[in-house]
């Protein structure tokens, strides 16, 4: 973060803006309670061959809020993906392409100013012409640091603001040359101005427009015919809440769902022997990421931290919570994130405790004691088991503390802890980049508790400041070497993100999926 956003922000402030923290984030671990979830006539002609005009999805759940400008959950941005589009997209090889925005922007020669034109025809689903005014409210809502949205952390501090300079062009200042502005722009929903600020449902330019909202068990889209590009073959789209995994299984078997999000990595096996299922198994910005309180003891001291990234027990969390759908990680950066570096190789698949306990050795640490926080999920809970028992094996005793979403963000927020771990997302948000990833690694970031690189801040400095891609990569490849040298950052594994769906529909882009979009297939059935 740079000195300006610093300015910006006291800590308090940045609770109210950052990722995981705004409301919208908060009410998305309520969950619907109806495991028979009404298919309301969707999976028509899944089991009889006919073509399929309206397409489900079986979700984990519905979230109260339904605009994407609220949170970059997949919660939500799956349902309003096909609603509300960017200025920019991707296309089949991941680069960067104008959607609503004609043509590349224009960037000044000091590049604090961005230009960007509007295409001419696209209209929103009342009818609306999309505007300059309406990217100028959506920008203005994420840079606003007063405002609740996940995506504050991407702009806040770095875009001073936007200008319509007429009907169809759009002028962006920034605070400090920025950019990962490019990818940021690839990914923000640009919103109807009048729907920015509501949360109960949203309005975009999208192939899709939202039909109906039950709150909490379902959300359904119709085609939107005056649509500007390709009209989708698909009469609608319906998303339902399934909250049992082993329900949306039954549903997605039967015919009930065509596809299936959040698919348990130990059912893939079974869905693999269904002829009528296709599985894809991707590597998505999809994480898991440890916290560590480094101002204080024991793990100020480096060489108590990597002492337990030695001792954890990578491979059992890969083969025994992911049934092997998972990669052995190194540094925070996963494969599919901008800077990934296969070549490091510091610790091993399984403890290693004499390396450990010769390292404990050192740092004069004859019992470590610490306590590691996880959230109350299945999977985390699974997780933090393993590491338990893995650190056992050199010494090290860990206690699990469980806490409910609420509590846990407080906690970890206001640095109440001395190792947390959680699940992180960062692809709707940040795409390929590892902005949101690594950002806290910063010693100017508020949610950074203690540790302090200067070749880190140098770094990630160069990092948002550039244009290029691969000189980002690079700055961040670097920056990963150096945390998972540091073992600041170090989730055992890099989950992938696994989907399930008929082999009656066209396959979904597995391209996009690498960015954790899961899209709705462009034609009805193949």
């Amino acid at each position: 973060m740079t000195d300006i956003s610093r300015s910006t922000f006291d800590r308090r402030r940045f609770l109210a803006m950052t990722g995981v923290l705004t409301a919208g984030a908060l009410a998305l671990t309520a969950c619907g309670t109806d495991d028979s979830a009404s298919t309301g006539g969707a999976g028509d002609g899944a089991a009889a061959g006919a073509p399929v005009e309206t397409l489900a999805f079986g979700v984990v759940s519905i979230s109260d809020y339904m605009n994407p400008l609220s949170t970059t959950s997949k919660r939500v941005q799956w349902i309003t993906d096909p609603v509300v589009e960017p200025l920019y997209t991707y296309d089949s090889s991941l680069k960067s392409v104008p959607l609503l925005a004609d043509g590349e922007p224009e960037i000044s020669a000091d590049g604090m100013t961005w230009t960007i034109k509007l295409r001419e025809g696209v209209a929103y689903h009342n009818g609306d012409p999309l505007t300059a005014d309406d990217v100028v409210a959506s920008i203005e809502f994420v840079s606003d640091p007063k405002s609740t949205s996940d995506w504050t952390s991407f702009f806040a501090g770095y875009v001073k603001g936007a200008e319509a300079v007429d009907e169809r062009t759009v002028k962006i200042t920034l605070a400090v040359p920025f950019g990962v502005l490019r990818s940021h722009l690839t990914n923000l929903p640009i919103v109807h101005r009048d729907f920015v600020k509501r949360t109960d449902t949203t309005m975009g330019t999208g192939p899709f427009k939202i039909d109906k909202v039950t709150q909490g068990r379902e959300v359904s889209l119709v085609r939107n015919d005056a649509y500007h590009g390709t009209k989708p073959a698909l009469r609608g789209v319906v998303f339902q809440a399934i909250p049992d995994p082993a329900t949306r299984m039954v549903n997605l078997r039967e015919g009930k769902i065509h596809i299936m999000t959040d698919v348990a990595p130990e059912s893939v096996g079974l869905l693999k022997q269904d002829s009528a299922i296709k599985v894809h198994e991707i590597s998505a910005p999809s994480d898991l990421i440890t916290y560590f309180v480094t101002d204080k003891a024991p793990f100020d001291d480096v060489k108590v931290r990597q002492a337990l990234a030695h001792a954890m027990d990578r491979k059992g969390v890969r083969d025994i919570v992911f049934a092997g759908s998972a990669e052995i990680a190194q540094g925070p950066i996963g494969p599919a994130v901008e800077g990934h570096d296969p070549s490091i190789q510091i610790y091993g698949e399984g403890p290693d405790a004499a390396k450990a306990k010769a390292l404990l050795a050192e740092a004069g640490v004859t019992s470590l004691e610490f306590t590691l926080m996880v959230t109350g999920d299945a999977l985390m809970k699974n997780v933090g088991q393993v590491l338990v028992e893995g650190w056992k094996q050199a010494g090290i005793t860990c206690t699990l503390e469980v806490l409910d979403f609420s509590p846990w963000v407080k906690n970890w927020a206001t640095g109440e802890y001395q190792m947390a771990m959680t699940s992180f997302e960062s692809g709707f948000g940040a795409g390929r980049t590892a902005f949101s990833l690594i950002g806290p690694m910063s010693s100017k970031n508020p949610l950074n508790f203690g540790y302090k690189n200067d070749e880190v801040d140098k770094l990630l400095g160069e990092a948002w400041a550039a244009t290029d891609d691969a000189a980002r990569a690079e700055a961040c490849k670097k920056i990963n070497a150096i945390l998972a040298t540091d073992a600041i950052m170090m989730p055992p594994v890099h989950p992938k993100l696994i989907v399930a769906q008929r082999t009656e529909i066209t396959p979904i882009d597995e391209t996009l999926m690498s960015v954790s979009r899961v899209p709705v297939p462009p034609l009805s059935a193949v």
